[in-house]
């Protein structure tokens, strides 16, 4: 099954395969504990959008899927962010990040269940969902969810997997075993691959001031499972309007991605 996914209402059992998963694997502790804690460990095309936002000191900061809060450090190391707050699932992650930030706020849950709860209302600068949003079946949820934690004037940073066909959201079909040595084993996370021109719609709806992105083609992770060859790996800045100042604007799209994207966006022949 494809996009379309997004669009309709599944059955009871379907909705019960789109209930985001608790992942319980030690496999994301054990190795975000010593990986991307750094500004240097994250990847160019991160850099290449972070460095976009004008992120200040006294920003304040919601990482969704924080793993073990190695963001908030690589934050605090290049901008000196101090004003940090993490979301993640798994306990074992969760309980590392308060060890090697203390300073930090970190939430061990749900984003879905803490966005309705714990920081219901709640603001930031900036929202950051660094592989997570397409890491979890509730991709449409997410996304919103994400967006309304936005401050007027803030920004989304997120990434994704974009193809110029269709996408595809099956779990059945494309799936990612949680697995930093390579080999296929462990638990399963949904490896969502989007339409690059439904995704494009999908932001616009938010009506962003701006949409910025940075994308290139490469093969999927060795410990993917999907019928996909290869796969634009995509980084996203979206800008919320300042409230009552740019609301008749229309969004100012800056999208440095592939030809073939690019053409399937309807942008260039």
């Amino acid at each position: 099954m494809f996009w379309n996914y997004f669009d309709n209402r599944y059955n009871s059992d379907c909705d019960k395969l789109k209930k985001n998963i608790a992942y319980q694997s030690p496999e994301i502790s054990q190795y975000y504990a010593k990986h991307r804690i750094k500004w240097e460990d994250f990847y160019d095309s991160e850099k290449f959008i972070i460095e976009k936002v004008g992120i200040r000191k006294d920003h304040e900061v919601l990482d969704i899927g924080s793993g073990c809060g190695g963001l908030g450090l690589a934050l605090k190391e290049k901008f000196g962010v101090n004003k940090y707050t993490g979301i993640e699932v798994n306990k074992m992650a969760a309980k590392i990040a308060t060890k090697l930030n203390p300073a930090a706020k970190i939430l061990c849950g749900d984003f879905l269940t803490l966005s309705n709860s714990v920081i219901l209302n709640q603001t930031f600068n900036s929202v950051f969902s660094l592989s997570c949003i397409d890491w979890n079946t509730q991709f449409d949820e997410m996304l919103t969810s994400s967006w309304k934690h936005v401050s007027d004037g803030g920004a989304l940073i997120a990434t994704f997997r974009m193809v110029a066909g269709a996408g595809c959201d099956d779990i059945n079909m494309s799936y990612q075993h949680i697995n930093f040595d390579g080999e296929m084993s462990g638990e399963h996370a949904p490896y969502v691959v989007v339409n690059a021109k439904q995704l494009l719609s999908k932001l616009m709806a938010l009506l962003p001031s701006s949409i910025t992105a940075y994308g290139y083609f490469g093969k999927p992770s060795l410990t993917a499972v999907t019928p996909y060859k290869k796969i634009c790996f995509s980084g996203f800045l979206i800008r919320k309007k300042i409230l009552g100042s740019d609301n008749d604007i229309g969004t100012k799209l800056d999208l440095n991605l592939p030809e073939e994207i690019l053409k399937s966006l309807g942008l260039i022949n």
